[in-house]
């Protein structure tokens, strides 16, 4: 070959590469921003004199960032949280890929900051912005960072639902309120689906129902014009889209996609209050326009196809959250409602722990906090059991409750199998040693308690199959202490003798025996007569009742002087009628108003009896004068049969035993 062709064979490889190195260098350009791997690289208006000292350092940015990292800590420290705050944002920018700045930034504003604030409205407003600076900015630029999912589940878990922060209650309606927007009510449970496994199923296909919907506003006109075309019917969605744009409403908007999908929820409430209390299903102060496109019969198909497409877009787009994990999670985890923190806490650290194991092997597992992700995941779950079932209205937005549920005592356990599997491997993959015969393990106190916890709460709601089965399971379970021969011998007590020892030592407590038997009534109140429930209400309303007796019984022997007696029993209803009433009060008080319909008029009529003129005090509107005015009490509340007689009988318990014979003659 001669000197000339190998030289234009080079210029040609020469041209080939620089033109490949181009296009590649392009694509990765091009992804590097797509997936947020790009630093701040140029000075811009507005930067802080910190932000434009790093740009302009160039490859000395390490350095500087080090700087302000240190910097940061020394304001913390000092209880400069605000400064501290603007600085860590600083470095955010200039090192988007640094967790731990993003862990600090987020606990300055839910922790430090939130609690220097005069108000709930005010705290909850920063201890939100905490969650979302991990929610939505630090966990997409870092998606596989452990710390980050462990820091954002904490806060949800901690923070939001747990009880240290004595603003916990707003928190936690506020939530509640955030997601019934995002997500819609969850499905009411029906006596048929008391079984988790059937219930979870009832949540996916409701989670479906998002997953499902339309991507596009293209595709929800396409979807009802076949829907439409089968049905022989007149395709609305455009007409309802160009009526929702003239409305002031942009659909491809997250902040009017919220709007709208609040208006849909506020609407959808009150028409289920208006079939609980036979009224009509309007409320004033919404936009008009809007209500009658949601009660017009034509636009049914659209309005549904936009509502999930709306919701789509909003949890994937706002929420970084993927309605298939979702589902993943609802069936492994059980039918969690998504208005509980504790839910949320399960999706970030069960997804930290997912995605670290991916990249994990016997160079970094140490690296990797899986102990303390894995624990946030089964104190989540064990929350969730404690308190997971909500009971929540948009409508009323100052009514929050919650009470156990026993769809997670399974899954508790499952976690924490699954948890000691991998946590074996990883200690032999990291120090070579086998601990899946130790005596001692992790998890194994935890367990066994929340078992004794989980037996009692099953036997009082009457489910006494359960509470054998999970007695069984204590008996049995692998990871118990073998030769521990007391303990053993309590396992196998029979199921009664077993839940007696359990309360044994505190059934002389007034505050266990208030907790017993408020959980109970509560537990009938609402699992029973609220879901149509006539077994968990029986079951749990007789274990309240015997529960009452033994207490009561216990403290009448008392000491010879009755004192302690008198003091003990002072701090509940001796009358287990009038005990049980004021547990109903307190329910209907703590639920929302269609909630209380449902209840009152599921409720036995002497108890009805007993509550209803405290609730005509308590709820009936009145003018200056006292009178009453006009309005839904009626409709909530009717008039329980046998009032007259119930009053009747009051006044002569309240004359002097001399007097009550001739009220009793009339």
């Amino acid at each position: 070959m001669s000197t000339s062709s190998v030289k234009l064979l080079g210029i040609g490889l020469l041209a080939a590469s620089l033109g490949g190195a181009g296009f590649i260098s392009s694509q990765l350009s091009a992804s590097s921003g797509r997936n947020q791997l790009v630093y701040t690289d140029r000075a811009e208006d507005g930067m802080s004199r910190e932000e434009a000292l790093g740009v302009a350092a160039g490859a000395f940015r390490g350095i500087v960032v080090n700087y302000l990292w240190i910097r940061a800590n020394e304001l913390k420290q000092a209880g400069k949280y605000y400064e501290a705050v603007d600085l860590a944002k600083t470095i955010t920018r200039l090192q988007p890929r640094f967790p731990r700045v993003w862990a600090f930034h987020a606990w300055n504003l839910a922790y430090n900051i939130s609690v220097q604030t005069q108000t709930q409205e005010e705290r909850w407003q920063w201890v939100n912005s905490g969650i979302r600076l991990l929610r939505d900015e630090a966990i997409p630029k870092n998606p596989s960072d452990m710390l980050l999912h462990k820091e954002l589940a904490w806060t949800l878990l901690h923070k939001v639902q747990g009880v240290m922060d004595d603003a916990n209650g707003h928190y936690k309606r506020q939530f509640a309120r955030e997601w019934t927007i995002v997500l819609g009510a969850p499905p009411r449970r029906t006596p048929d689906q008391r079984s988790a496994k059937v219930y979870s199923q009832v949540m996916i296909k409701w989670l479906d129902r998002i997953a499902t919907g339309p991507d596009t506003v293209a595709e929800i006109v396409s979807s009802e014009a076949a829907t439409a075309t089968a049905e022989k019917i007149e395709p609305h969605a455009p007409e309802l889209l160009e009526l929702v744009r003239s409305a002031g409403y942009d659909v491809s908007s997250t902040k009017d996609r919220l709007r709208l999908l609040e208006i849909i929820e506020l609407q959808r409430s009150s028409i289920i209050r208006s079939r609980a209390v036979q009224a009509e299903g309007r409320i004033s102060g919404l936009d008009e326009r809007i209500v009658e496109s949601l009660m017009d019969p034509k636009y049914n198909e659209a309005w549904n196809l936009l509502s999930r497409h709306m919701r789509k877009r909003v949890l994937a787009d706002q929420y970084q959250m993927d309605v298939q994990r979702m589902k993943r999670y609802t069936e492994k985890y059980g039918p969690m409602d998504w208005r509980h923190p504790a839910a949320h806490a399960v999706y970030w650290s069960a997804k930290g722990v997912e995605s670290a194991l991916d990249r994990t092997n016997r160079n970094n597992v140490a690296n990797q906090d899986f102990l303390n992700t894995d624990r946030i995941t089964i104190q989540s779950v064990q929350e969730l059991f404690r308190n997971g079932t909500i009971m929540y209205d948009i409508l009323s937005p100052a009514s929050f409750f919650a009470l156990p549920n026993i769809d997670f005592i399974d899954p508790y356990g499952e976690i924490i199998e699954e948890v000691q599997l991998r946590e074996i491997k990883q200690f032999k993959d990291k120090f070579g040693s086998d601990t899946s015969q130790r005596t001692w393990t992790m998890y194994r106190g935890g367990y066994e308690n929340f078992l004794h916890d989980a037996i009692s709460y099953l036997y009082r709601c009457g489910d006494i199959d359960a509470a054998r089965a999970n007695q069984i399971k204590l008996a049995t379970w692998s990871g118990r202490v073998g030769n521990d021969v007391d303990a053993q011998r309590i396992r196998e007590l029979p199921l009664d003798e077993f839940v007696l020892w359990n309360l044994q030592d505190r059934i002389t407590s007034p505050n266990v025996a208030i907790q017993e038997i408020a959980g109970a009534l509560y537990t009938a109140y609402t699992r029973g007569l609220l879901a149509g429930d006539t077994e968990a209400f029986r079951g749990n309303f007789e274990y309240a009742r015997q529960f009452h007796k033994a207490f009561t019984d216990e403290q009448s022997r008392g000491t010879p002087a009755g004192k302690d007696s008198e003091r003990m029993l002072a701090q509940i209803n001796k009358d287990f009628g009038l005990c049980a009433a004021e547990y109903l009060l307190a329910t209907l008080d703590k639920v929302p108003e269609t909630d209380q319909a449902i209840i009152y008029r599921r409720a036995p009529n002497d108890l009805r009896v007993i509550v209803y003129d405290v609730m005509e005090r308590m709820y009936r509107p009145r003018d200056a004068e006292g009178k009453p005015i006009a309005s839904a009490f009626d409709l909530i509340f009717p008039e329980p049969e046998g009032i007259e007689a119930y009053r009747a009988r009051k006044v002569i318990q309240n004359v002097p035993p001399a007097e009550r014979g001739k009220l009793e003659a009339k």
